[in-house]
């Protein structure tokens, strides 16, 4: 089961069902499945420059390659519409680019965007864009301003796809026998071995996307360390407690095995809706809910009144505090399953995820809650 949480974020990856190239106007099917006229291609230039904020002098005769592509399928190769190679001889950056294309060359219902590379005069890869800068081809004169760019750290393919995971960092993994852990920030990778007293360090190296996982390859002359981080749900081997990755290293030869990520990521940023309390059915028309937030606290609506209280998560298990509810009187048979299911809360010790996504809350006697998110259309309407 494939668990995506909700502070993780693909740059530049996009996805549109439809092909074709028109210069008239394309149709669009509304949500209704009326047909609506979509406004005719018009781009004759795209321009703008390149850059990035490091103070680093580029070295004499690097290229500065700048694409416009057709990236409406995820599942394709781009397609090259036009491009722009400017050979910095005593330059630096900004970059200015300007790219020369005709009305006919687009599809309204597609998506283009503008990417661009540096690279030494030796070919290897130096600065990049990590995210789709899109053009609106119903403008005749598209100025997409400043591209920024990033660094290249470590061992980066000529053809790998770059992505942007400053809202993944910092990001930590850990795994058993024997132990270890992996911690990336920004800035730095970490990794620690129980049996080894020497922590191997290296800056963080561009991230890049290898079939379903972020790959960072911090290979260095001294260490080879290849990680791969996949947004699969993944149980600690000793604890059991659920992570929203699985985590590989690859350091000198050895592969570690393990998970990373916050648990916390899988229980916030929904509200759950309670099916049944120690394996019984709720109350048809009471909507009891689990509402987790990010600072620990955890409230909601039980069969008659609402309530709050504040949650823990530690490497064994999950755990809350006293429970404070309104008192509103209702009838026997909800304030009976009130009892039952703020009873069974205040003794939660840890939470698992089962195969269909369901949220299940164990107390140390495993008597249980099982709740399942609200669908996203649903908690926005309300």
């Amino acid at each position: 089961m494939h668990i995506t949480p909700a502070h993780l974020l693909l740059i530049g990856l996009t996805s549109v069902f439809a092909a074709g190239c028109s210069n008239l106007a394309s149709q669009a099917t509304t949500d209704d499945g009326d047909n609506q006229e979509l406004p005719a291609p018009a781009t004759e230039q795209v321009i703008g420059s390149i850059s990035y904020r490091e103070r680093i002098a580029l070295p004499d005769g690097s290229v500065a390659h700048i694409k416009l592509s057709d990236v409406s399928r995820a599942d394709a190769p781009a397609t090259l519409l036009a491009e722009q190679n400017t050979t910095l001889f005593g330059k630096q950056v900004p970059v200015p680019f300007s790219l020369k294309v005709e009305p006919a060359m687009f599809d309204a219902r597609m998506r283009y965007s503008v990417s661009a590379q540096i690279r030494s005069v030796e070919g290897q890869l130096l600065w990049t864009t990590d995210s789709a800068n899109l053009i609106d081809v119903t403008q005749p004169v598209v100025d997409l301003g400043t591209l920024m760019m990033i660094k290249i750290n470590g061992a980066v393919a000529d053809d790998a796809e770059i992505v942007d995971v400053d809202a993944f960092l910092p990001f930590t993994a850990n795994g058993n026998e024997p132990g270890w852990t992996l911690k990336v920030d920004s800035e730095r990778m970490s990794l620690s071995r129980q049996n080894d007293p020497i922590t191997i360090l290296t800056p963080t190296p561009t991230t890049t996307r290898e079939d379903d996982s972020y790959r960072f390859n911090a290979s260095t002359e001294a260490n080879s360390v290849i990680v791969d981080v996949t947004p699969e749900l993944c149980r600690d081997s000793m604890t059991g407690m659920p992570y929203p990755y699985e985590a590989s290293v690859k350091v000198n030869g050895e592969t570690l095995k393990g998970c990373g990520g916050a648990p916390d990521s899988l229980l916030t940023g929904r509200e759950w809706i309670v099916e049944d309390v120690d394996s019984k059915g709720v109350i048809d028309n009471t909507q009891m809910s689990l509402n987790f937030t990010l600072d620990g606290l955890l409230g909601g609506r039980a069969a008659c009144n609402h309530y709050t209280t504040s949650y823990q998560l530690t490497g064994e298990g999950l755990s809350t505090q006293a429970i404070a509810s309104t008192q509103k009187a209702c009838a026997p048979a909800l304030m009976n399953q009130d009892e039952h299911f703020l009873e069974v809360l205040g003794d939660i010790q840890r939470f698992e995820l089962d195969e269909t996504g369901a949220l299940l809350l164990y107390t140390t006697d495993n008597r249980s809650i099982k709740a399942r998110a609200l669908p996203s259309t649903e908690q926005e309407a309300e």
